[in-house]
């Protein structure tokens, strides 16, 4: 399910209109002025590959004024947890604006321009959905750029569009994302005895929907004295005392992940048969349920199974 997150979850998660046409040119802001500064947006075309889509869009500025300025710009994804950030992308979280997230963004070799100089800056995005046999459509991205010396240069919206399974562009179907997650975990087989006194719990994570998340995490409850979880398997996962998150970032639709928690083993031995409850969460920016929230929980205990 989705969790408000606090201080310290949100650090490590985000540390993370108009529609141009299918075949139109790169749209333009207008000017004031013929020295006024402009700046012009490229199109974004989602190319399918073996996991989801991706492509980039370019933002380019061009400085007509008399004098040096400098320059950032400002970007709404037109799908809702689709920034991937990339080589050249230098932007920094900006909040979240109707369910999508926002950034903030330098230029590349830096934000001055001299009179008459243009830059160009490229900021990539991937969804994490099932490439489709027909090309699709999704409004509602933004992009307001701003000079530091004259403020807002304007604002010019985009779409992603996505290119079909065969190569299409025309005549796409609207892009209709999932409002709500679809995720479940499962014991993967037998508790086993792991390293440095502990017992390995290994689980199966699956997403099976593309509504957007920024992770998944897993939190124990009801562990009994003297058990903790020591470490988990991929060992590139932070621990948080009961809680740790699914190493790998994002999910995808139809994604699996296996985990293994590594748990020590409690200061009464009796207390190993004791039940210990475990939720699956899914994180993103804002709280809703999870479309089956049953198999988000699984119980489990510390002893070896008999033979």
């Amino acid at each position: 399910m989705f969790r408000k997150t606090g201080t310290l979850l949100t650090a490590a998660l985000l540390g993370l209109t108009a529609t141009i046409g299918w075949a139109g040119p790169a749209a333009a802001a207008p000017s004031a002025s013929a020295d006024a500064p402009t700046f012009s947006l490229g199109r974004l075309v989602l190319e399918p590959t073996e996991r989801g889509y991706r492509g980039s869009l370019r933002v380019t500025i061009t400085n007509n004024s008399d004098s040096t300025q400098g320059f950032y710009f400002r970007i709404r994804e037109a799908v809702a947890g689709s920034f991937s950030g990339g080589v050249e992308s230098r932007c920094e979280s900006d909040g979240v604006e109707e369910g999508r997230l926002v950034r903030t963004c330098a230029l590349p070799r830096g934000n001055d321009l001299a009179p008459g100089e243009s830059r160009r800056a490229t900021v990539e995005f991937q969804v994490l959905t099932t490439p489709r046999s027909y090309p699709m459509i999704a409004a509602g991205g933004l992009v307001t750029a701003y000079s530091y010396e004259t403020g807002s240069l304007g604002t010019v919206p985009f779409s992603a569009q996505f290119r079909s399974l065969d190569g299409k562009l025309a005549r796409p179907q609207t892009y209709v994302q999932d409002t709500q997650a679809n995720a479940s975990v499962e014991l993967a087989g037998p508790v086993t005895d792991g390293p440095e006194n502990t017992r390995r719990v290994p689980l199966l994570i699956r997403y099976a929907g593309d509504a957007p998340n920024l992770a998944h995490s897993v939190t124990v409850s009801a562990l009994p004295a003297g058990s903790t979880i020591l470490f988990i398997e991929p060992l590139d996962g932070p621990v948080y005392g009961p809680q740790v998150f699914v190493p790998g970032g994002q999910m995808m639709q139809g994604e699996e992940r296996a985990l293994a928690l590594f748990i020590s083993r409690p200061t009464d031995p009796a207390d190993e048969s004791a039940p210990i409850a475990l939720e699956l969460s899914t994180h993103w920016t804002e709280t809703t349920t999870d479309v089956d929230p049953s198999d988000n929980t699984v119980t489990f205990s510390l002893a070896l199974p008999t033979s």
